[in-house]
């Protein structure tokens, strides 16, 4: 009866030290997430991002992208649609960035002066859940793996890694949509390859059959016509030449040397993809697309690909 008793006692002492410890670690876990929340730089998440702006002071540059329905689109220096993955990898790495404790409560003017924010070279905006949070980049720090921000109306001084600054210099081109064509390989009913002084080549694509029609009669490779589309699908724009050309000539674009004309399935105008001149400056060519009237690079070894393999879309046996 003794023995069952004490047994008893040690399992109530045991419980209770349970629970006593049980609620000291919520209480631990809930103050390590207040001063992780307390690190971090700003108080939302990325789903919560209605725009943002960048401006480059010293450049005299400023970038916007607003959150649109159908995506991003940048609104600032021109109208174009936004890179969705390079902008949502780069509104993680602002948003998610993590401050010092802070450097200074207050600052005197030479000391802002100092650390390069008295004068800023970028600033950068947000606007998300009701909050328009200015975040003032200074100078790096004398091992160049800090730099120094402040927020706008605030007089904190924080430190942050340095690779946060080298985020906020992102130019247009960076954010900005590089797709070439935009279509779906898989989904093509008529391939048209025409190059200057050689033969049109031409390949249809019905019910799963495969043929090519020009420069000769016979089966197609399904392997090497998707292949050679997804060159194309895959690339992305190196530059972007001249947003609204009154000639085309310049480029090379009025007699293009290559031209692919690709027809898809239930669409019936054409994605046509017109490649021009060489701009050596860029090892890249000329090119544009009948979507839009904007001349842009596209990579040399792209263009180099689809010439090479032009003349290589018969299936290797379809004469026999």
């Amino acid at each position: 009866m003794n023995f069952t008793k004490k047994t008893l006692f040690w399992v109530i002492v045991l419980i209770a030290l349970g629970g006593t410890f049980f609620f000291f670690d919520k209480k631990e876990e809930a103050v390590k997430q207040l001063k992780e929340a307390d690190l971090k730089l700003l108080p939302f998440a990325v789903k919560d991002v209605q725009e943002f702006w960048i401006k480059n002071i010293k450049e005299n540059l400023q970038i916007k992208v607003v959150r649109e329905q159908n995506g991003w689109q940048l609104v600032q220096p021109l109208s174009a649609k936004g890179d969705a993955k390079a902008i949502e990898k780069f509104l993680t790495n602002i948003v998610t960035a993590r401050k010092d404790a802070v450097l200074f409560d207050k600052v005197e003017p030479a000391k802002l002066a100092e650390l390069g924010l008295s004068a800023p070279e970028i600033e950068m905006g947000l606007k998300a859940g009701g909050m328009e949070p200015v975040i003032i980049f200074g100078e790096k720090g004398p091992t160049h793996n800090i730099a120094y921000i402040m927020f706008k109306g605030k007089p904190e001084v924080y430190r942050v890694h340095s690779d946060l600054k080298n985020e906020a210099s992102k130019d247009a081109y960076a954010l900005r949509d590089k797709t070439i064509l935009d279509f779906d390989p898989v989904k093509m009913r008529r391939l048209e390859i025409v190059r200057s002084g050689m033969s049109k080549v031409v390949v249809e694509q019905n019910q799963g059959k495969w043929n090519m029609l020009e420069p000769v009669q016979g089966r197609a490779s399904m392997e090497k016509v998707l292949e050679y589309l997804y060159t194309v699908k895959n690339g992305e724009i190196k530059a972007f030449a001249d947003e609204n050309p009154t000639d085309l000539a310049p480029y090379g674009l009025s007699s293009p040397m290559l031209q692919l004309t690709v027809y898809q399935e239930q669409k019936e105008t054409p994605y046509i993809l017109t490649i021009g001149d060489k701009d050596r400056a860029k090892r890249a060519y000329f090119a544009r697309v009948n979507q839009v009237k904007k001349v842009f690079d596209v990579e040399e070894d792209m263009v180099n690909t689809l010439i090479l393999n032009m003349d290589k879309l018969l299936e290797a046996d379809a004469g026999t």
